[in-house]
Order: C-alpha cells, then sequence, then structure tokens
C-alpha cells in the first residue's frame, strides 16, 4: 500500500489537567489508548482565561520526551534542572523526561488565546534512563518548503532534502503543512511510521473522506501522504508520524517505563527526591 489513508477520525474528548486547565484530549483515551510511539496529545485551546490561568504546577515526567507546540500565546517553564524559558506564539519546547525531571508551565497572559499542542513521545528501554534536557524553538529555526499548492513548516524529520531543527531521540516527523486554495499537496514519508493529522483550521479530502477543524485522523502505513483542499481558503494541520519501539508499556500516570517494576522504582525515586537533582 503506497497511498497513506486515514483509517479513523477522532473529535477528542474534553478533560482538564494540571491545576485545572480545560484541554481535548485525542491520544490516551479509550479511544486511541497508544499509538506507537505517541503516549498522550492535548490540544489546548481558549480565549477564556479561567480556562487555563491556573496552569501546570510542578509535575515530574520519566520515559519519554514532551512536544509542546504554541500556536497562540505566551507560556514560561522552568524545570528541576534549572532551566527555564518563555514559549511565544510559534514556538516549540522538545524535552527529555528520560531518567527524571519536575517540571512547571505557566500561561504568561492574562488574557487573549492560549492555544497548542502537548504530545508525549515514548523512548525505547536503553534511552528512558538518558539525561533530562530540553530544546527550545522559534518558528524561524523550522525549515520552510514551499511549492505552487502548499508551504511545508518542518520541526522534526525530512521531507523534500528539507531536514528540521529538532534533536529527539526517538525518530519523529512533525510538520505544520498550509494547503493553498484548491489545491493537492503530496509529500513522501516513511513507510512503516505510525501517525496522525489534525486539523488546525479548513478541511481537507483523503481517500473519500474528510478532515474538519478539530479532527484528528488516523494514518494507516504507507510511502506518501495526499490531502486535496476543496475550499477557497488555507487549510492548516499538523502531521506528525513516529516510529513505532514495538516494547512493552507500564504507565502511571507521568511516568512511562516497560515493567511494573520500574514503575516502582519511579515512584521510590520522586518520592526521595532523585527527580530534583
Amino acid at each position: 500500500m503506497f497511498h497513506r489513508k486515514i483509517i479513523s477520525i477522532h473529535k477528542g474528548i474534553s478533560v482538564s489537567d494540571g491545576a485545572g486547565v480545560k484541554l481535548k484530549r485525542y491520544i490516551g483515551t479509550e479511544e486511541i489508548r497508544f499509538l506507537d510511539p505517541f503516549l498522550m496529545l492535548d490540544e489546548f485551546r481558549s480565549d477564556n482565561p479561567n480556562d487555563y490561568l491556573a496552569g501546570f504546577p510542578d509535575h515530574p515526567h520519566r520515559g519519554f520526551e514532551t512536544v509542546t507546540y504554541l500556536l497562540e500565546g505566551i507560556m514560561e517553564h522552568k524545570d528541576s534542572m534549572g532551566n527555564k524559558g518563555i514559549l511565544e506564539t510559534g514556538s516549540v519546547q522538545w524535552m527529555t523526561a528520560g531518567r527524571g525531571i519536575v517540571h512547571s508551565e505557566f500561561p504568561k497572559q492574562k488574557t487573549g488565546l492560549l492555544r497548542g499542542y502537548q504530545l508525549w513521545v515514548n523512548l525505547p528501554s536503553n534511552l528512558k534512563m538518558t539525561k533530562p534536557g530540553y530544546n527550545d524553538y522559534l518558528k524561524k529555526d523550522w525549515k520552510f518548503l514551499e511549492t505552487d499548492n502548499f508551504i511545508l513548516e518542518i520541526l522534526s524529520g525530512e521531507v523534500s532534502g528539507k531536514k528540521g531543527p529538532a534533536k529527539n531521540l526517538t525518530p519523529v516527523l512533525y510538520f505544520d503543512f498550509k494547503i493553498k486554495p484548491n489545491q493537492l499537496m503530496h509529500i513522501d514519508v516513511p513507510e512503516n511510521y505510525n501517525g496522525f493529522v489534525h486539523m488546525i483550521s479548513g478541511e481537507v479530502e483523503s481517500n473519500q473522506m474528510s478532515l474538519k477543524e478539530g479532527d484528528l485522523g488516523v494514518f494507516s502505513n504507507g510511502k506518501y501522504i495526499q490531502f486535496q483542499n476543496k475550499k477557497d481558503s488555507i487549510s492548516q494541520g499538523i502531521i506528525v508520524l513516529g516510529e513505532p519501539i514495538n516494547e512493552p508499556v507500564v504507565q502511571y500516570g507521568p511516568f512511562v517505563m516497560n515493567t511494573e517494576k520500574e514503575i516502582y522504582q519511579a515512584i521510590e525515586d520522586f518520592n526521595s527526591g532523585k527527580f530534583l537533582k
């Protein structure tokens, strides 16, 4: 099978996380428990400050990476390694939790739209206890590929010789695409990577299925992705694909390991303060 098809479409479920931030969760639900190597995908989107001002106070992670892409707004992040920074519109934080980190994220705005994504990417067993760290990427850091039909902004992975800047441990392709009015987008991708598309705005069609704003579509495997925009306005979304790890996943909240014994060790290490060193 060469053409990647959309095998299912999901609307997400409304949840709250952190200190009460309202989110839409797409991966990490009963519908999509796990899409190897992706553990969770949340979309946050609100212009009501009551939905987001409480933010995400200090919380731990072990065994995976987090990717926060801010479409609109300003957020501050800090962690137990002494790192801190500001995410503004169009920027990304790619954090490796590895053997353990405690971090926090708070909006730096009191009004206006806050919109973006947080993705959790699993790590293979040999990298789960790697040293924590993170990188921030501004939109100008992304690689841009523009054709007569579409614009592709590449954070991670490579398309047509354009390679994104992200330094990640699990191989991932992460693109923001914009298809021009009444145009077709065709991009070649690794055949065996699992992945999804989420629509930011507009509408696209693929194999006689329509994806509208807010929809998440899960891909079949295949060598290329092809979307048609039949509207008179630009359609925008993200495409994320990852190399499957094919290992056992044992998750306890923010700890993702391969065995229950490793989970118990993670809890013990966190309670003894080892995540703060």
